[in-house]
């Protein structure tokens, strides 16, 4: 799926409905668009830090937790007579954390840490080193800004073009640029429920979409698939 830096709306707005914009100015208007379509584009990451006053600042893309351990052994104590590990028990473990990462190459060694979420931050009962964070971020680009499709490319300079209108109707109180406003309203609207739909639907999404369509016992009349063109 391609993927466009979503500054490539402000050109777009200009050729579409001749709306000179900058950026700049445009940049919040257009992140309230992005957050209305609802559709974020995340992939798996694993950001490493250390703590400092127990706690630790989150990275500007987060979208979701996955995970947050320690690089330490999640080995238990078998014995209530012992203070440290015994050496067969650390091999093991070490064994099993062998394989965790041959499964996935971005999951690492450790042990699951409790933390507390508190804002743009976790916090911890006491101070750690080199805590290791799995999570779903949001793809950016090198602005920070999110990556969209061309479908929401296109919802997005709707909205802004109409946001632009719709101020410019209030500042001059003009009933006709108010009404153009309300068009290009109806635009962002048709538009945004476009973006929200995917460009391909598989095999396994049409057969839940015809589970809730039709009737529940489909199958046993004959089996009802997308056509494959």
């Amino acid at each position: 799926m391609k993927l466009n830096s979503m500054n490539a709306v402000v050109p777009l707005v200009s050729v579409l409905y001749d709306i000179e914009c900058t950026p700049g100015e445009s940049e919040d208007i257009m992140m309230n668009a992005w957050e209305q379509i609802g559709q974020k584009h995340t992939q798996l990451y694993r950001y490493i830090a250390d703590t400092k006053d127990r706690m630790l600042d989150l990275p500007c893309n987060l979208d979701v937790i996955e995970s947050v351990h320690i690089p330490i052994n999640d080995a238990q104590m078998t014995s209530n007579q012992d203070i440290f590990h015994s050496i067969q028990t650390l091999w093991v473990e070490n064994y099993i954390d062998l394989w965790k990462r041959l499964e996935h190459p971005i999951i690492g060694r450790g042990k699951l840490v409790k933390y507390w979420e508190a804002g743009n931050q976790l916090q911890f009962s006491r101070d750690y080193r080199n805590v290791m964070i799995i999570y779903h971020g949001v793809i950016v680009d090198d602005a920070g800004l999110p990556l969209i499709t061309d479908k929401e490319e296109r919802a997005i300079a709707a909205y802004t073009a109409y946001i632009y209108m719709y101020k410019k109707a209030i500042k001059m109180k003009d009933k006709a640029l108010f009404e153009m406003a309300q068009m290009l309203k109806r635009d962002w609207l048709k538009y945004c429920n476009a973006a929200r739909i995917p460009n391909n639907l598989s095999q396994n999404d049409m057969d839940q979409i015809l589970d809730v369509k039709v009737r529940w016992d489909r199958k046993q009349f004959g089996k009802s698939i997308k056509p494959i063109l």
